[in-house]
């Protein structure tokens, strides 16, 4: 079934803009291609549900437009500032033979399995999603970043990542630290203590 039915817009204009949001209803674009755009609306109700879900923006959907069923991207949501509603939303046309840039959301697994968490050690994430050039059809649905094994004072690097075939990172060189494993605060005040100890007895026999 369609995540979304879609259909041509052929209201224009900012007064009849409005009335569309009042009825409950919002403009979108869809563009790509190498195609024309086309103005379209979908309604609000429907919209918000797909919003809701982690997998709307950057994975490929199923629309439904004039009775005939494509594939999108959704790439850009516009919300009102003041009542987080939907006012505007764009979808791009994709191929088979294209490749989209996407950001896909990075996850942490087999936590249990990490030394360094065992003992009160923290995640210090620096890139929580990371830009790829893919396929339509090869979007993974996360990236995952095995921690088995893994102490404080491990990196995690691009390097470390075995990114699924056909998949290739925007900036590898920006996103190249994903995160480190760090002791926490009261680790670190623990290990400052002993120091502060010894230092006492020289202090008082000057």
């Amino acid at each position: 079934m369609p995540s979304l039915v879609i259909t041509k817009r052929n209201v224009f204009g900012r007064r009849a803009v409005k009335g569309l949001r009042y009825e409950g209803i919002v403009p979108g674009i869809i563009y790509g291609d190498n195609k024309e755009p086309v103005s379209v609306s979908v309604g609000e109700k429907e919209l918000l549900a797909e919003c809701y879900t982690s997998a709307f923006l950057g994975h490929i959907i199923e629309v439904e437009i004039d009775s005939k069923v494509e594939k999108f991207l959704p790439k850009k949501v516009l919300f009102n500032p003041v009542t987080n509603k939907p006012v505007h939303v764009d979808f791009l046309r994709v191929s088979k033979n294209s490749k989209v840039k996407v950001s896909i959301a990075i996850e942490f697994i087999n936590e249990e399995k990490a030394p360094g968490l065992k003992k009160g050690g923290v995640m210090n994430v620096v890139v929580h999603k990371l830009e790829c050039f893919c396929s339509p059809d090869s979007i993974p649905e996360k990236i995952f970043v095995d921690l088995s094994g893994k102490n404080i004072g491990d990196s995690f690097s691009l390097s470390d990542i075995k990114l699924p075939k056909g998949i290739s990172p925007v900036n590898s060189e920006r996103d190249s630290l994903i995160a480190t494993l760090v002791g926490s605060r009261s680790q670190s005040e623990d290990e400052a203590q002993p120091e502060a100890a010894a230092a006492t007895p020289e202090e008082s026999s000057e």
